[in-house]
């Protein structure tokens, strides 16, 4: 219920769909962002679900519009719920792991200004790391993998 005007309101997260993409070496890629909002800050490759558009069909689009390369879906890390930025805009975020058999064409593209190919125990600490969702998504993956999750 909004207090404001008494009625009910529903945030209506959008979709989006975001990879944890691993190399052969067993490394996450992370994207430094180079919009806002968090611009200059690590994030996933990822974004919004376009209309009429499946998520992982976004996931993979994503994967190649930031950084130029193709991967296979290997599973669902999860999906949290978040915001963008301070727009207002609420947000369901689905994490797909994808590998990533060759890295050789990568590149920082769209709106991405970096990537780097993270060690699991190398990750950069929360602060580093854009959007609240990233970090739950990061601690998941990283307990999948029996590593200990940045702080």
């Amino acid at each position: 219920m909004n207090p404001a005007c008494g009625r009910e309101w529903w945030a209506n997260p959008k979709p989006t769909a975001s990879v944890f993409a691993e190399d052969p070496q067993g490394r996450l890629l992370l994207v430094r962002r180079g919009v806002e909002p968090f611009a200059g800050l690590w994030d996933t490759p990822g974004g919004f679900v376009e209309h009429g558009e499946e998520a992982y069909a976004a996931a993979v689009r994503e994967l190649l519009e930031e950084t130029g390369l193709a991967g296979d879906i290997t599973g669902l890390l999860g999906v949290w719920g978040d915001e963008y930025g301070s727009s207002a805009v609420t947000t369901l975020n689905v994490f797909y792991r994808v590998y990533v058999a060759d890295i050789s064409g990568a590149a920082a593209l769209s709106d991405a200004a970096e990537l780097r190919w993270f060690d699991p125990d190398e990750l950069p600490p929360r602060e580093q790391i854009a959007f609240a969702c990233v970090p739950r998504a990061i601690a998941a993956w990283a307990e999948a993998r029996g590593v200990q999750p940045p702080r």
